[in-house]
């Protein structure tokens, strides 16, 4: 699920809804036998109401543009050196020798390849919520394609709304890939999930700063007192894809156990057939 501001600038990985199209006369005679099927399942419901509930409250809270949002001004010249080096973060086989010698001098560090990603070696997952480990070198990754968007804003030509949403989209994809290691559908699936809820924490400060230049956002930082507006927001998101992730793992096995007795009772009532001689 995803939102967008105003601007016209536009995420890649934001879908056209396709239109609906009519079904045949069995499946709609078979509407009120789904329905019944649904009411039977109260857990799915409260899943699916609070996953919605979720989205709304982070509506609210999180797509308003910062005060130091970027405005959408006419095609201005990028900074080609912090172009090339953002290619270079998110491609599958990166070399290291393209990134310029000033980067190495402004950020402080030079990156290096491990695991095929072109990585910030001093980077972290540096979110609200534990993340698991398994998304530390994406999270590195990440942090480096970051860094070569503030090196392109120092240099006075910063590099347009494709980069970061580029950086964005290959954190998401990383994230996800790391979660397919996991032995265990259970376990890739609350991998799957933390996947989901860190890659939607950067989506709303992406969104929020109008995917120009990196910027601090007090949105993710905790008071003397309590935990930040980001925490709260993704507990609830959290808790909204663990609730229905609960919900579906539920329903699938009720409905599984449920053909199963069908199926023996079919069975059990099944005439015994004789042989005459």
């Amino acid at each position: 699920m995803r939102a967008f501001p105003t601007s016209p600038r536009i995420s890649p990985r934001s879908t056209t809804p396709q239109p609906l199209r009519a079904t045949d006369d069995a499946a709609i005679t078979s509407a009120p036998e789904e329905s019944a099927n649904r009411s039977r399942h109260p857990l799915a419901r409260a899943a699916v109401l609070a996953a919605a509930a979720a989205m709304v409250f982070s509506g609210g809270v999180a797509f308003a543009p910062s005060s130091g949002a970027a405005v959408t001004t006419p095609i201005a010249p990028e900074y080609a050196p912090a172009r090339v080096g953002i290619l270079e973060a998110v491609a599958a086989q990166p070399d290291p020798a393209l990134i310029p010698d000033d980067f190495v001098t402004q950020a402080g560090y030079r990156p290096v390849v491990e695991a095929g990603m072109l990585i910030n070696p001093q980077g972290d997952c540096s979110s609200p919520v534990p993340l698991p480990a398994e998304f530390d070198l994406a999270c590195k990754s990440h942090d480096l394609g970051y860094d070569l968007l503030r090196y392109a804003a120092a240099h006075g030509e910063p590099l347009g709304p494709w980069a970061r949403q580029t950086v964005d989209a290959a954190l998401e994809r990383r994230m996800h890939a790391a979660c397919t290691d996991r032995a265990g559908a259970l376990s890739r699936a609350q991998c799957d999930v933390m996947a989901s809820v860190a890659t939607t924490a950067v989506d709303l400060n992406s969104i929020r700063q109008d995917y120009g230049d990196p910027i601090y956002e007090p949105f993710f930082e905790p008071s003397s007192h309590t935990p930040s507006e980001a925490t709260m927001l993704l507990g609830g998101v959290g808790l909204a894809f663990v609730s229905a992730t609960v919900a579906t793992v539920l329903v699938r096995r009720r409905r599984a156990a449920g053909h199963v007795s069908s199926t023996r009772a079919g069975r059990a009532t099944m005439p015994i057939a004789t042989v005459s001689q």
